[in-house]
């Protein structure tokens, strides 16, 4: 699986260089002026799944960009964000990733998470790992760190925004080491034991955000869940994740997060 996405990723990351930095026209979703979409996310959506249906003619895709959404999740369905983090991007910003997911039969199978400006890859397959790709070429399995205690850990965020959060006065609550910001790809880098804690800090977030990064730090040994500490139902017929998510290196770490922000 990971030799016929990763082509696919890395083409699309052509498309989204070949806008970055560049005039664009943004055009804000249902006038939210935190919502942007660009000719570049429309582009990469088009080719991934046009590469996708190629591949896989009977599969289903959900992808942020396209509104044939699939009500059937007991089919296999592709999950795809072909720009995760517009903003990033409009600003400039070298943070913004391609994600691509696999659902089926009540599991996660596979996850990509590609930042083209970045030169990050990463890649999981259920049972199997999960694994960054190196300079070299080769992959190397990542491994969340054992830090156990969340006064040593790093929290990952996003980069300053000018909007409030409803979730910013939790995440003040967490008393960590050092607060890393950074919109790309926040669950591998988890993952790959740079950081400890992300607080998702906003309503937006949906299933093509969560689904691909979600295996990779699960293969890797890390947790995710709803600010409930329930599973993520991706069977729900709602594309949002009603009540945001968080993501730890651990079980103990999860337990200290969810304490604090209650």
């Amino acid at each position: 699986m990971r030799d016929k996405i990763i082509p696919i990723a890395e083409a699309a990351g052509k498309i989204l260089l070949k806008y970055f930095r560049s005039d664009l026209e943004v055009i804000y979703k249902n006038d939210d002026t935190f919502d942007p979409v660009t000719a570049a996310d429309k582009e990469s959506d088009e080719y991934i799944r046009s590469q996708l249906t190629a591949l896989f003619p009977e599969d289903l895709i959900l992808s942020e960009e396209n509104d044939d959404v699939p009500t059937d999740y007991s089919k296999r369905i592709w999950m795809v964000d072909p720009l995760d983090g517009t903003n990033a991007f409009v600003s400039g910003t070298n943070t913004f990733s391609i994600l691509i997911g696999l659902w089926e039969a009540d599991t996660i199978l596979f996850g990509l998470a590609y930042a083209p400006a970045a030169n990050k890859m990463y890649v999981a397959e259920k049972g199997k790992g999960a694994f960054e790709r190196q300079p070299d070429g080769s992959f190397k399995r990542m491994h969340v760190s054992d830090i156990e205690s969340l006064s040593e850990a790093r929290l990952i965020t996003k980069n300053p925004i000018k909007d409030k959060r409803p979730l910013n006065e939790q995440t003040a609550k967490l008393k960590v080491t050092s607060i890393i910001e950074s919109s790309r790809t926040k669950l591998a880098r988890i993952a790959a034991g740079e950081a400890e804690v992300h607080l998702n800090t906003n309503f937006r977030a949906s299933k093509w955000d969560t689904l691909a990064v979600q295996l990779m730090l699960e293969e890797a040994g890390g947790v995710v869940v709803d600010l409930n500490g329930n599973p993520l139902d991706y069977k729900q017929l709602d594309l949002r994740w009603e009540n945001s998510f968080v993501a730890t290196n651990n079980k103990a770490m999860l337990e200290q997060v969810l304490a604090a922000i209650r």
